[in-house]
């Protein structure tokens, strides 16, 4: 018998629970099951930025900087218009110490979302940390 290789579609309800759940367990600190909902759904799904997105807020939960880096560096290749990516990933830059790179980094997301509904006012915020010092 030979084998079909048969694409999964997920309706967009399924993409949104099944990230909700892999937020959900990395909130838990249930970080291997996390990362298997998210891992998963980079199998799945073709907006990849976003189960990058997850998986690297796993790795900065335990402030594993330089795997946290990574993931949001290839989130924003995936989606070089998204500032979620760009706000986590200047974060992520800022926690490790790379300052004036988390700054332009940040200001890239600022720019894409200047209304601050997709990571344009989390990057204010991260901005704002870092100007005060706090970061």
């Amino acid at each position: 018998m030979e084998l079909i290789d048969l694409p999964v579609q997920l309706a967009p309800s399924e993409k949104r629970f099944l990230m909700e759940a892999g937020l959900v367990l990395r909130d838990a600190r249930r970080y291997d099951e996390a990362r298997a909902v998210f891992e998963g759904l980079l199998a799945l799904v073709e907006d990849k930025h976003l189960p990058l997105i997850g998986l690297g807020t796993i790795h900065f939960a335990r402030a594993e900087w330089t795997e946290a880096i990574d993931r949001f560096e290839q989130a924003t290749r995936q989606a070089p218009r998204a500032a979620i990516a760009y706000a986590h990933l200047g974060e992520a830059l800022a926690f490790a110490q790379q300052k004036e790179e988390a700054s332009l980094v940040l200001q890239k997301a600022i720019e894409l979302d200047p209304a601050g509904q997709e990571g344009g006012e989390m990057a204010r915020t991260v901005q704002k940390f870092l100007s005060y010092g706090l970061l």
